[in-house]
């Protein structure tokens, strides 16, 4: 055999190699999907739980893409326009609401968490010593408002009415204390605290601004009545069954995200999806 033949064949077994190797390396590729997540701007807490959550997708072959809003109205908005793929921020009670509202078609596919409602107060150190005609800070924003005048129904201070789940200060029925409510936004509620009596402020805006969630003075007991309360994750219908979305939920819906959620995040959220470990 000459020595031509022979650089040929070894020439064909080179380029049979390297597109052998090229083949799998761009199958192995292919295989990652990508997704975008939108979620509600927070603290440090939870940028590390989403990072959590993306190592744990990273591995099921999902490469998560976070992006974040500082508006209630934003995630929903983006993902029916196709900006982002699934979002992590509402309840069942707020989608419902947001769908009859905007005729669309978002489809909860996992539930994740939900957190005891808390009432702070820098003025006082109990319900009993809100004041009549008292000042009650109150978010703008109607996923926030509805949970927190259920809130101050449960601590005994109003009453609304029985026919709306989502209730808004029309829905009052009772106001014995004759109390004043001052609507803000979501994340000025930690800053009005030292002006007004009483105010329910999200969690991660406590932690935040460096305070303690046992700093709170009311602290409703979780129950099974609240299930409309329980936070999902959401996306389209016509992305509900695919294999990215399902890597998504089980990327959060993992043990060891439960276990930053009820133990390290600091905020009194609880992981509550069907198999989640039970808080001790």
């Amino acid at each position: 055999m000459n020595k031509k033949v022979v650089t040929g064949i070894i020439a064909a077994i080179a380029l049979i190699v390297v597109g052998y190797f090229s083949f799998f390396q761009h199958s192995a590729q292919s295989k990652t999907e990508t997704l975008t997540v939108g979620i509600m701007a927070g603290d440090k807490k939870t940028d590390e739980q989403w990072k959590l959550i993306k190592e744990n997708a990273k591995k099921e072959g999902l490469d998560l893409k976070i992006k974040t809003f500082t508006d209630y109205n934003q995630p929903n908005a983006a993902l029916s326009s196709g900006d982002i793929d699934a979002n992590a921020f509402q309840h069942y009670i707020f989608l419902n609401d947001w769908n009859k509202a905007h005729k669309t078609d978002i489809v909860p596919v996992g539930e994740t968490i939900m957190v005891a409602g808390r009432l702070y107060s820098d003025k006082h150190k109990s319900i009993k010593d809100i004041p009549q005609n008292g000042t009650v800070a109150i978010s703008n924003a109607k996923i926030t408002q509805g949970r927190t005048l259920l809130l101050l129904q449960a601590a005994g201070l109003i009453k609304v009415s029985d026919k709306v789940s989502d209730p808004t200060l029309k829905d009052i029925t009772e106001n014995k204390k004759n109390l004043q409510f001052k609507e803000v936004g979501t994340d000025q509620l930690v800053r009005v605290l030292p002006e007004v009596d009483l105010a329910s402020v999200d969690p991660s805006f406590i932690v935040g601004a460096g305070r303690s969630i046992n700093s709170a003075i009311y602290v409703r007991p979780l129950d099974k009545s609240q299930h409309g309360a329980v936070n999902i994750i959401a996306t389209t219908k016509n992305k509900k069954n695919s294999s990215a979305i399902k890597k998504l939920v089980k990327a959060y819906q993992s043990k060891n995200v439960a276990d930053f959620i009820d133990y390290k995040s600091g905020t009194g959220e609880v992981a509550v999806w069907k198999g989640a470990p039970t808080v001790k």
